[in-house]
């Protein structure tokens, strides 16, 4: 059965479609792109609402951008920029002759996949996640090897299964994403340690996407993959941004920081056929965030607005079909929806019938499932958008053979 909403969203292509030929369509960026700028309430982000301007002065970011230089850049960042992006990898995990500046994380994760990954080779890659690696993964020819968690409490992956993975097909990358997008779950330091261990036999590339590590709901921060490949001889790449944590999407500021010269060679040649270089205005403004305690007050109240309206949320669908599980991190919130086996038209009702955005667990290949954001800056406003996605799915639920429940 073919799935259409009125627009020409057509389900079946977002789904099992391709882009151009060897490049899979990518569902949730299709989805959201569609939708994000005509809906009334946007609860697909994974991030939190950004800073206000006034904020950002109260802080002590100095916006002004009288003397920025409108020139081209360097193509791995500026010097100051990298400098500033490596002070963040404590001990020194992260060298400024190996960060690569990229137009945000994506882009990051496009550098390296096409560094690591040729015609031919096996990669394992993190399940369930944010679907650019494995579209990238094929459109270079790679054989995907999926690594999936186990669904629960805290969505975490076997170790044992996970070790005998790369043990058993040798692969040539290892990409995980953590703290994970959609569970919010993260991947404990002696398993990293053991993963790590298992790449250096058999010559795997660990590649993970840390991009939200800052906004943990509890604990310190998220161990970042620079550590435990230092101590076990494995090559790694630690992907990240400030986009998330710190809240600035709009900068388009992400890096990828490895501790292997010749595959931070191969990325900045890569490069050469991207972007060329980062925007000098972000890189300006980037440089102001890290190397003050801007940062770190950015990286607090993402945290404070993710964790407080994962507490809400949890109280206000208390009873409802939305049954979520608590993230470890990360300002979004992965919940089974009660009776609805195809969130896909859910989604659809939602989006066309209520102006509500949210994410179909779908395009995690998680049917059955939403993402719905946490990072709405008014705790009364979240509130609010919360009880209205509640109403509006029991609405839905109250029409026969609605979304096939």
């Amino acid at each position: 059965m073919v799935y259409t909403v009125a627009s020409g969203f057509d389900w079946r292509w977002a789904l099992e479609g391709e882009a151009v030929p060897g490049l899979p369509v990518f569902c949730l960026e299709r989805w959201q792109s569609t939708y994000e700028t005509t809906s009334r309430m946007v609860l697909s982000e994974s991030g939190v609402e950004p800073p206000s301007p006034g904020f950002l002065r109260e802080i002590g970011l100095d916006l002004s951008l009288e003397e920025a230089d409108l020139g081209y850049g360097w193509t791995l960042g500026s010097p100051r920029l990298r400098e500033a992006i490596a002070q963040g990898y404590y001990n020194g995990l992260a060298r400024p002759d190996r960060i690569i500046v990229a137009t945000g994380s994506a882009e990051a994760n496009l550098l390296t996949v096409f560094s690591t990954v040729a015609e031919g080779d096996t990669v394992v890659v993190d399940m369930p996640n944010y679907m650019q690696i494995p579209g990238l993964a094929r459109l270079r020819g790679a054989r995907v090897v999926e690594a999936w968690r186990r669904a629960g409490e805290h969505w975490m992956h076997d170790p044992a299964m996970l070790l005998d993975i790369v043990r058993s097909h040798r692969p040539r990358a290892v990409f995980i994403t953590n703290p994970n997008n959609p569970t919010g779950s993260i991947v404990p330091l002696g398993l990293i340690r053991e993963l790590a261990r298992e790449a250096a036999a058999v010559g795997a590339v660990l590649v993970f996407d840390e991009v939200y590590r800052g906004l943990e709901h509890e604990g310190g921060e998220t161990p970042t993959v620079l550590e435990a490949a230092m101590g076990e001889g494995a090559t790694a790449v630690s992907v990240s941004g400030l986009s998330k944590a710190y809240g600035l999407p709009g900068l388009r500021i992400g890096w990828a920081a490895t501790n292997d010269e010749a595959l931070w060679r191969r990325m900045w040649a890569v490069k050469d056929y991207t972007t060329i270089s980062p925007s000098r205005l972000s890189e300006a403004l980037a440089i102001r965030v890290l190397e003050t305690g801007a940062g770190r007050r950015l990286v607090e109240r993402a945290r404070m607005i993710a964790g407080r309206n994962i507490r809400e949320l949890e109280r206000v669908v208390s009873g409802s079909r939305l049954r979520p599980w608590r993230p470890m991190a990360g300002a979004f919130v992965l919940a089974r929806v009660e009776g609805f086996r195809d969130t896909r038209l859910l989604a659809e009702r939602l989006v066309a019938d209520h102006g509500i955005l949210v994410v179909p667990g779908e395009c995690f290949r998680l049917p059955g499932t939403l993402r719905i954001g946490a990072g709405r800056e008014s705790l009364d406003a979240y509130r609010r958008e919360i009880r209205e996605l509640i109403e509006a799915i029991e609405a839905i639920a109250r029409e026969p053979g609605a979304c096939g429940s």
